[in-house]
């Protein structure tokens, strides 16, 4: 459990998805197989290979999520906020009041913040007028005259919505955070990453509350057609709730998403003195990278087998001590297989069953590892592994037990969060439960 050093555990739980904000509501679509990729209806989409996405419908900000005790200052703020900022600021607004963090409680020095975020592409319009300055008579982009005139017409404030730091910046004001603070940019891996940052800084005695988790949106023209262009988008043809396939024979790419993902993290002992609610406990956790000198990842998963190996050895486990994995299972027919490689290498012939969650909720990216660990603590909370969604003819290649169809019963609440980039890097979380069947 993290070595000899102070145990790290989870009292808070807050998340935003295209499948809904609370454990109960998102529990339910899990367990229905109700999954949520739709074609988009934000904006327009033609020339992509496909309009499919899992996009959060409805969202409303300051109705929605903003707490009475914050609503002035997030109404001020709310122009400064991306949507990845507004569906980070959401999700930790749900997960402050689930810790019973709103009215503060711990000392300012002693609450940090580490979140996973990406690249947050900007709204058309705010540079448009700009860009089209600059290439004004040539047709090709004029850089003198964007440096010496166009830029001048850029909203001086434009920067503040964009920068990924501003995740954890607009968190940190509302929680008056003083602690450490960090963002990580790691793409897919990135709020693993943070997550295992975040426990380690409690467990060195540095904080004992750390904000977690992560956020991010790619359902923007700019996201979409950068998937385009890298060749990683689904092309599927059939009804859209089809489209990412984790594991399955006939999966093709990725599917685009959005979402946050926020963990209050605490110091046990801190935590039991205030009668805090305890969800489950962070184990242990491991990173690694097998990128490719010729690009992409190695197909044989090396970067991901030296994330688990490395989180088991911190949680002081044996692989066989794993009830389930939550894998990345983004539907690219590489990163699939790499990953249920490194699976029988840490595991043996007969790895764990295996589940992945982007049939129902695309790919969040930045906020991906966090909202599914998060799914597979409620579950493991009520005895239950969540299903695969779309994993209708296993591939024979990945050879895993993928749980599909219902949730699968289970006595065993110790599990392993995985994600991994499409370049190589890759993250490892080992997480036990709480359910009260639960030794301690």
């Amino acid at each position: 459990m993290l070595g000899s050093e102070r145990r790290v555990v989870i009292t808070g739980l807050g998340f935003v998805t295209p499948l809904g904000d609370s454990p109960d509501r998102i529990w339910e679509r899990l367990a229905a197989g109700q999954g949520a990729l739709r074609r988009v209806e934000a904006f327009p989409v033609a020339g992509l290979p496909s309009d499919v996405v899992a996009e959060i419908r409805d969202f409303d900000f300051l109705k929605g999520y903003a707490l009475p005790k914050f609503r002035n200052a997030l109404r001020k703020s709310r122009k400064y906020m991306a949507r990845d900022i507004l569906l980070a600021v959401a999700a930790a607004q749900l997960a402050i009041n689930d810790a019973g963090l709103v009215d503060g409680g711990v000392e300012p020095s002693r609450i940090g913040i580490d979140l996973g975020a990406g690249l947050i592409s900007t709204e058309l319009d705010e540079l448009a007028p700009a860009i089209t300055m600059a290439s004004a008579g040539t047709g090709s982009f004029d850089f003198p005259a964007w440096g010496r005139e166009a830029i001048g017409v850029i909203e001086p404030i434009w920067l503040l919505k964009y920068l990924p730091n501003m995740l954890a910046c607009h968190i940190s004001i509302l929680m008056d955070c003083q602690g450490p603070s960090n963002t990580i940019t790691e793409a897919d891996a990135s709020s693993n990453l943070a997550i295992a940052e975040a426990s380690r800084i409690i467990a060195r005695g540095k904080a004992d509350v750390m904000i977690t988790g992560g956020a991010d949106s790619k359902i923007h023209p700019l996201s979409l057609t950068r998937m385009a262009l890298y060749g990683n988008m689904s092309r599927w043809e059939g009804e859209p709730s089809g489209a990412c396939r984790p594991f399955d024979s006939r999966r093709d790419g990725s599917v685009p998403g959005e979402g946050a993902g926020i963990l209050i993290l605490e110091e046990r002992e801190h935590a039991l003195r205030r009668g805090a609610k305890i969800h489950g406990e962070i184990l242990g956790s491991g990173s690694g990278c097998d990128a490719m000198a010729t690009g992409g990842m190695d197909p044989d998963g090396s970067g991901t087998a030296t994330a688990i190996k490395a989180a088991l050895r911190e949680a002081r486990l044996d692989p066989d001590a794993i009830g389930h994995v939550n894998a990345h299972g983004s539907g690219l027919k590489i990163g699939d297989r790499a990953e249920a490689r490194a699976f029988h290498r840490v595991f043996g012939g007969s790895p764990p069953p295996v589940t992945g969650l982007k049939g129902f909720m695309g790919n969040m990216a930045s906020g991906a590892g966090a909202v599914e660990l998060i799914a597979s603590l409620v579950g493991v909370n009520r005895g239950l592994i969540p299903p695969t969604l779309n994993c209708d003819d296993p591939d024979p290649e990945c050879a895993l037990d993928v749980v599909t169809g219902s949730p699968r019963p289970t006595d065993n609440p110790i599990f392993v969060n995985t994600n991994l980039t499409v370049n190589g890097q890759a993250a490892a979380v080992v997480v036990r439960g709480e359910a009260p069947h639960v030794a301690d």
